[in-house]
């Protein structure tokens, strides 16, 4: 049965005899959870975004004098508003209830229509009959051992078509067994004794050696030894778990395409995707906000910087873009900016220079504009500030400085470009400083 196994399971209801057996099952295949009974909001957690659950066992019937479905909803609906995620987070709703249809067709259309609970949607709904695995002995209900299998399977294949959903979840379950992996490797190499943190402290200093480098590593603060050696650990998890994925694979799935994207021209190629949706994709994957001191050096950091120079027209270079472009966007005040290309190493080494380029960010409606050349190169488009825009560099201007010249400048970086695409723009620029040319008549 593919259940979450970080704790996101909640089950809410007000007889523990009726959902002990459920719990006991769980509690030995190791599967962690959270019981509710469901009469006292003030036990629910403080924030449902928390560790989000994905997987939700509800008692319709929590007050069983309650017989209407205006009574039943007004009950069940503080208790979805404390525990159910918002933000689109994607979980499954298990229905446990003594009479299948009793009010949840009232609870879905509550769910649809209800302010609070719109964006607190289960993707999937199952009901479960209590009846069906229960005996009334003696005015209680009895789980009857013999259909935990009629359960498991029942669960198994209501989970199994959830299509993307059930991807998810196993993507989700191939992480978290490989972090306690990784850690389990790492931390075995050595028995556990009284020196166990020490030798393990050793290890910590040879992975941070790998990255930081023999000459520097004496020189180089515990905390950043630490940061390089969970660089080199990070590394290491995140080929596990592609190993795991193309190991085991995430599960079957049918329809992954776009029917507009498959049905427009190949030298005309639209999608269903609107550009604001592409912007943030883009900017999930690629761009981190931040809230930084003047002292945050990291590679990626951006800074916004005035005009020095006349550099904004340098780099919209209008024999190369035509006056329109250029005076179009000159007028529209673009900023320019700086990236920080210093290699990763370097700060680990803690050498004193900086590499920095120079670039403007720029309206998304300019995007086709640009073509990357020999010595410019535009990002994908990403959502900043709710604006959709774009950065492009010139490797015509590139620098060398200091932390303490760009102390002085009293710049805070807001924003970073991650590792991957500051890889890509050094690949380009490395390029563009070896390409060693030739004659040609």
């Amino acid at each position: 049965m593919n259940l979450p196994l970080n704790g996101r399971i909640a089950i809410i209801d007000d007889k523990y005899k009726e959902v002990k057996p459920l719990m006991d099952f769980f509690s030995k295949k190791r599967i962690a959870f959270n019981y509710y009974t469901g009469l006292k909001i003030v036990d629910f957690p403080l924030d449902p975004n928390e560790n989000p659950i994905t997987l939700l066992f509800l008692d319709l019937n929590i007050v069983e004098s309650q017989h209407t479905p205006k009574a039943v909803i007004s009950t069940l609906h503080p208790i979805l508003k404390s525990i159910c995620p918002s933000k689109s987070k994607p979980y499954c709703l298990v229905i446990w209830s003594k009479k299948i249809n009793d009010f949840a067709d009232n609870l879905d259309k509550h769910f649809r229509n209800n302010p609070e609970l719109k964006n607190k949607q289960p993707v999937k709904t199952i009901r479960l009959k209590k009846s069906d695995y229960f005996s009334y002995i003696d005015g209680a209900y009895v789980f009857q051992d013999d259909k935990f299998q009629l359960l498991q399977e029942i669960l198994h294949s209501e989970l199994e078509n959830i299509s993307l959903m059930k991807n998810l979840l196993t993507w989700e379950n191939i992480v978290h067994q490989n972090i306690s992996e990784t850690i389990s490797v790492f931390s075995s190499l050595y028995p556990i004794s009284k020196d166990w943190d020490k030798n393990m402290k050793v290890i910590m200093f040879h992975l941070a050696k790998a990255v930081i480098g023999n000459d520097y590593i004496k020189s180089t603060s515990d905390d950043l030894k630490l940061f390089a050696a969970f660089s080199g650990l990070n590394s290491f998890l995140a080929e596990k778990i592609q190993d795991s994925i193309s190991d085991n694979n995430l599960g079957t799935i049918e329809n992954v395409k776009d029917d507009i994207w498959e049905a427009s021209s190949s030298n005309k190629k639209k999608d269903s995707l609107n550009s604001k949706v592409k912007a943030e994709i883009n900017s999930k994957l690629h761009l981190i906000r931040k809230l930084s001191k003047l002292d945050s050096f990291e590679q990626g950091n951006i800074y916004f910087i005035k005009n020095e120079n006349n550099l904004l027209k340098q780099i919209l270079w209008k024999e190369k873009y035509g006056k329109f472009i250029t005076v179009n966007i000159l007028k529209s005040k673009p900023n320019l900016i700086q990236l920080d290309l210093t290699p990763v190493c370097d700060y680990s080494q803690d050498k004193k220079y900086i590499r920095i380029i120079h670039g403007i960010i720029l309206n998304s409606k300019y995007h086709m504009s640009f073509d990357n050349s020999n010595y410019q190169i535009k990002t994908p488009i990403f959502l900043i500030n709710k604006k959709e825009k774009f950065f492009l560099f010139d490797f015509r201007f590139i620098k060398t400085t200091t932390k303490n010249e760009i102390e002085k400048r009293k710049i805070v970086p807001t924003i970073k470009l991650r590792r991957e695409i500051c890889t890509d723009i050094q690949s380009q620029l490395s390029n563009q400083v070896n390409r060693p040319g030739i004659s040609e008549l």
